[in-house]
This record gives C-alpha cells, structure tokens and sequence, in this order.
C-alpha cells in the first residue's frame, strides 16, 4: 500500500501510549500569537528545517543554521533556502537575530539560547523532542504557530500516515540487537533516551548499546565488543561501513561476520534522526532488522510518494535511489 492511499484510508487513528513512547516533554514559556502568519523565520535547529519545509515555509525562512555542505539534499531540493542568512548554531546573537526583523525564531529546547533570545524580545519558539509522540506534537505545534491551510493539512495528514506506518511495525523483545554507529571515527554510538533507540525498536530489534543514554555518545571499541551486535547500521555520514569488514578488531563482531552493516540512508535530513523523514526511517530499518533486505523497488515508490505527498517535490527515480543508497545529489544540476 502506499503512503498516497495510506493518507485516503487513515484520517484519524488512535494508538496505545506505549507504541508510541510515553515520555513527556517540558517545553520553555510558547511564543506569542501572531494575528497574520508570521512572514520571517529563523531557523535555529538543523533539524526543524526540515519540518518548516514540510510545511510549506521554506520561503519564509529568512536566516538559518542549516548549510549546503551538511545538508546537501536540503539545499539541492529546496534551493530557496540558499537566499536565508547563514547563522551560527552555537552562537545565536540576539543582535544578529534582530536585524532580521523575524516574527518567529525557532530554536532548539535543548540549547541555552532562548532565555537570552526572548529578553531581548525576539518571539521564540524552542521545540525538541525524543519520541514519536512528541516528534508529532512538533509538527502540530509548529504547522499552529505558521498559520496556514497547507500547513495545518500537511501536519494532519503526516500524523495520520505515520501513526499507521508504526502500527505495522510492532516491537520485538526477542529482536536482534541493533548497534546505531553515529561516528567511525571518532567512534559514537546512539543509546536510549533517545529517537534512535525508539525506531530501532519499533523496527523488531534491540539497541545493542546497553547502558548508553542518549545521542551521539563516545564509546570504545571494547564496548562495541562486549555488545557484540547483531546488526551494525551506519550513518551516513558516519564513515566507510565497507572498511568495518578488513579491519582486524571490527571484523570480531558478530554484525561484521556476517554481512549484516548498513549505511543508513539520508535525504533533506538524515532520516536516522530528529526530522519527518523518520518514517521513511521506520519502513527502511524495519526491513533491515526483519529480513535483512531491501526490496528495492517498493522502497524507491515509498520514497517518491513521500516526498509527493508531504514536500510537494517530485523526485525522480534516480534521485531516490542515491538517497537510499546514502550518496549526495548529484553535482550536474541546479
């Protein structure tokens, strides 16, 4: 079935709170309500870039942390955003902001910007989240905050269809342990506590990283003995998963023996982590963890029905297989 008929079957759905993830988000003090949709937009997490762009503001967004050389797809797809002023994620200058004139800056809840941000009277909106469940609040929330019928339709109809992805997609306590690598080198692993841990569950396994809380934490590579995974997956970005297999210690592990590391694949933003493509995520790792495969072809429709349905992009055949296949656009357009 595919996602463009998921949308017409599903409208409403209603999941138990564990499927889900129960765990509930503090969020700091909500931004100010605008009579009019806010006009310009700071972006101020990588990751909800993606959201803002799902939701039809890509053209409102007026300064931004993403960059082409971190997220390539984002920019080849979306060029629009190439016109936003650069700023610096670590270091998000109120007086910088303010010369933006921006109605609505996003920043990440995580971070210790806002406090700063909002006494000098920016209007900011921190959001974050380490479950599915308040990944969806954040889209909600944010489709409210934008104020538009494409956005609040998008947001609906994302809930909907990735309420019903999930649900084909039961937890396995007896599943293969499943080792998400964020970084070869230096060596970074993703432990619980964190989205990584809820979709490599709601795929069928286990993460493997016993102990570990959290995103992107350093670890040996002793630890990763000691687990001994069933299944590596590698992001991206991550490294080459290709050289795992002649090195003399990663090549003990029981995923490296046999054959079973994953270069996870990426798209506007990586779909491994905090952003709507999470359910592309889901339909790919849990074939991955249940047969070890890909069906190829079923995955490149998922992938362009995706993007159809909720980017309003048109990707072709070609451009989804290098995103499943972890590869930059390519070089020879735009």
């Amino acid at each position: 079935m595919t996602l463009s008929q998921l949308l017409k079957r599903f409208s409403v759905l209603t999941l138990p709170a564990a499927l889900l993830g129960g765990a509930l988000f503090i969020s700091l003090p909500a931004p100010v309500a605008h009579a009019a949709p806010p006009g310009r937009i700071v972006e101020g997490w990588y990751a909800h870039n993606a959201t803002l762009i799902m939701l039809g503001a890509q053209d409102r967004i007026v300064g931004t942390v993403a960059r082409p050389a971190m997220l390539p797809w984002m920019f080849h797809l979306v060029p629009e955003l190439a016109e936003a002023e650069t700023l610096d994620p670590g270091n998000l200058n109120a007086e910088e902001l303010l010369a933006l004139h921006p109605d609505l800056v996003f920043v990440t809840s995580s971070g210790h910007s806002a406090g700063a941000l909002i006494r000098a009277g920016l209007n900011v909106a921190p959001e974050g989240f380490d479950r599915f469940d308040t990944m969806l609040d954040c889209v909600d929330g944010t489709a409210t905050l934008l104020q538009t019928p494409i956005a609040a339709k998008r947001a609906q109809a994302y809930r909907s269809a990735f309420l019903q992805v999930i649900s084909q997609a039961p937890t396995n306590p007896q599943g293969p342990r499943v080792l998400h690598v964020e970084s070869l080198k230096p060596l970074r692993v993703d432990g619980d506590d964190s989205i990584i841990d809820q979709w490599i569950r709601s795929a069928g396994g286990l993460n493997a990283a016993q102990g570990i809380h959290g995103n992107k934490q350093p670890v040996s590579i002793e630890q990763v003995l000691s687990w001994n995974p069933d299944i590596l997956i590698v992001a991206a970005n991550a490294g080459d998963p290709e050289a795992l297999e002649k090195d003399p210690v990663w090549s003990k592990i029981k995923a490296v023996q046999s054959g079973r590391i994953y270069r996870n694949p990426t798209g506007l933003f990586p779909w491994d982590r905090y952003g709507p493509e999470l359910m592309l995520q889901v339909i790919w790792a849990r074939q991955i963890v249940q047969t070890g495969q890909v069906n190829v072809p079923a995955m490149i429709r998922s992938i362009r029905s995706f993007y159809h349905d909720f980017y309003g992009i048109s990707l072709s055949a070609d451009d989804a297989q290098r995103m499943l296949d972890a590869l930059p656009p390519p070089t020879d357009t735009h």
